[in-house]
């Protein structure tokens, strides 16, 4: 049985950029390839993420050369999974009112994971750094994890 994974767009770009929590994201992403699992996310992330990369340029934090390569970056990660359908729409509709979530955007990924839990009866977990959506969960945290938890090696001072 396959295993399966839901990123956060907080996740994907820091796997793109270098931002704070960027190791913790690339060594995230190398236990997902490692253990060979697959990426699942709602159909627009790719939207958002590339939104992310765009404003980031607008605001000169990173050149558009850079953009450019982490959007082929993004694009060439041959892992994702990208899942659309009227169940999506409904569950996320319902996870947002019940978590009182302003926007459809992260309720997407929480039905993401709740969808291909069901399906494949084993727990998908959601990967975000976004801690004030962990904060405001309530019921859904036993899937939810924060990237800040990772555990990353120390650097060893030569």
């Amino acid at each position: 049985m396959n295993s399966y994974i839901c990123l956060d767009s907080s996740v994907l770009v820091k796997l793109l950029v270098n931002e704070e929590d960027s190791d913790k994201a690339a060594l995230l992403m190398e236990t997902v390839v490692n253990e060979r699992m697959t990426v699942v996310l709602p159909d627009f992330a790719w939207a958002e993420v590339g939104t992310v990369l765009r404003k980031k340029v607008v605001r000169e934090l990173i050149s558009p050369e850079q953009a450019a390569i982490a959007w082929e970056s993004f694009n060439s990660f041959g892992i994702i999974t990208f899942i659309n359908d009227v169940s999506l729409m409904r569950a996320a509709w319902r996870i947002a009112e019940t978590e009182e979530l302003p926007t459809l955007y992260d309720a997407a990924y929480l039905a993401v994971a709740e969808i291909v839990t069901k399906q494949n009866g084993k727990k998908c977990e959601f990967w975000t750094a976004d801690q004030r959506l962990v904060k405001g969960l309530g019921s859904r945290k036993e899937y939810v994890k924060l990237l800040q938890t990772v555990n990353t090696p120390p650097l060893i001072n030569v």
